[in-house]
């Protein structure tokens, strides 16, 4: 699919979601008087009015050629309200740590039944949602829900000199989500919103689809199902291990892949997070080494990685990578292979327990169709929807779009059903 299409069904995300009218609830807050277990700070409170969101609305629809009525959108908008909050959680080396993370609702909130933990899409360490304040995987807002958001370990608060993020390690990445929704509960308290119930629901796409499950599973051990009312989860990498090598083998990843730079994020978040002592000369390929691009691990974004690091994963990755089932011996490679079997989620120690709705693209170019179709088959407590659109890219589009309900208007426009 096309830019451009792809843009203007990105406008018309953010224009829908736009056009769900918040609630309103006047019933009382409470007053908090309880010291906090997780909560160490907010760096920043921001009120955003309805006419700046109809002026995001109307600049972007305008910027792809969609003239909207402006006193139609801005009558179905609501003010928000968004703060980036601090939290102690753990680290990859057991000790506690200093994150981030962002809590967002409809301005006037006084009260809430529930909580809405959106694990976010993989950004650059220069958009932490804390950074950003209001990132548009957080629209279910203006739909009346409290939004919590966690920057992930590496993001924000927690980022190291070295740029280091434990990329889809399982354990991390549910803790920090766990510790984050708990440190909202604190800060929600702290401005005397009353909390009706802890019910809780998980939503997230892509590396946030696999990090809802993390959170869920984590959530889970510690003894709170019973809070968990719902789990959608998408286009998310649950078996590891069988995703590298549907890049080394070419199945259902396109010969040209122009994302390579996921790769060594994922090596490089898999020796950080289960503290591995490998050598990049181990790792990637000599081409990598001998231009000095595995220097960018540690200094530039990830967006900066991929036009760099070209579309050949062979000339990204150690040979040895391309030697299965012994990789030649090589220790490194072996280690890392280990920690994406450990990590995977299809292999989990228990199975999530309340029940997780699925969903993925079967033309899915980023994330192969066969780990939904593993993790469905292990996990008797969910549910499996495949997504109309093409590709990675847009399936998320059509996946947020059928959480808030307006997948069955925006398909049929669409020519999808």
């Amino acid at each position: 699919m096309n830019r451009n299409i792809t843009d203007k069904l990105l406008a018309l995300l953010l224009m829908l979601a736009f056009l769900t009218a918040c609630s309103d609830d006047d019933t009382p807050g409470e007053d908090p008087a309880v010291t906090n277990q997780y909560l160490t700070g907010v760096t920043a409170e921001k009120h955003i009015s309805k006419s700046e969101i109809t002026d995001m609305v109307m600049d972007y629809a305008a910027s792809q050629g969609i003239n909207l009525p402006e006193i139609l959108i801005s009558g179905l908008l609501c003010d928000v309200d968004v703060a980036a909050i601090t939290y102690t959680t753990t680290g990859p080396d057991g000790a506690s740590v200093t994150a981030s993370g962002v809590v967002a609702m409809p301005a006037g909130t006084t009260s809430y039944d529930h909580l809405l933990s959106i694990q976010h899409g993989t950004l650059d360490m220069e958009e932490a949602p804390s950074l950003q304040l209001f990132y548009y995987e957080m629209m279910p807002v203006v739909s009346g829900h409290v939004v919590v958001m966690a920057d992930y370990l590496g993001y924000g608060a927690s980022q190291t000199a070295d740029r280091q993020h434990p990329y889809l390690h399982a354990r991390l990445t549910g803790t920090a989500c766990a510790d984050m929704i708990e440190a909202a509960r604190e800060y929600l308290r702290s401005k005397s919103i009353a909390e009706e119930n802890d019910a809780l629901e998980l939503l997230g796409y892509s590396q946030g689809g696999q990090a809802t499950v993390a959170t869920q599973l984590e959530l889970e051990s510690r003894g709170w199902t019973g809070r968990i009312r719902k789990v959608w989860a998408g286009g998310g990498p649950y078996d590891l291990e069988t995703l590298l090598q549907a890049f080394l083998n070419d199945d259902g990843i396109p010969d040209t892949y122009p994302r390579s730079g996921y790769l060594p994020y994922l090596i490089r978040g898999m020796a950080y997070g289960e503290g591995l002592t490998v050598s990049d000369e181990n790792l990637y390929a000599p081409t990598v080494i001998e231009e000095g691009l595995n220097k960018l691990f540690s200094t530039r974004p990830l967006s900066g990685w991929h036009a760099a690091l070209g579309t050949d994963i062979t000339r990204v990755l150690h040979p040895d990578f391309f030697a299965a089932p012994d990789f030649n011996g090589n220790a490194d490679v072996l280690a890392i292979v280990s920690a994406l079997r450990k990590n995977s989620l299809v292999n989990a120690s228990t199975a999530p327990q309340a029940t997780v709705s699925l969903y993925h693209s079967p033309q899915d170019d980023f994330v192969p169709y066969s780990n939904v179709v593993s993790a469905h088959a292990l996990w008797t407590n969910s549910t499996l929807t495949d997504l109309s659109m093409p590709d990675h890219v847009m399936g998320g589009m059509e996946f947020m779009l059928r959480y808030m309900g307006l997948w069955e208007i925006v398909g049929p426009m669409l020519g999808v059903q």
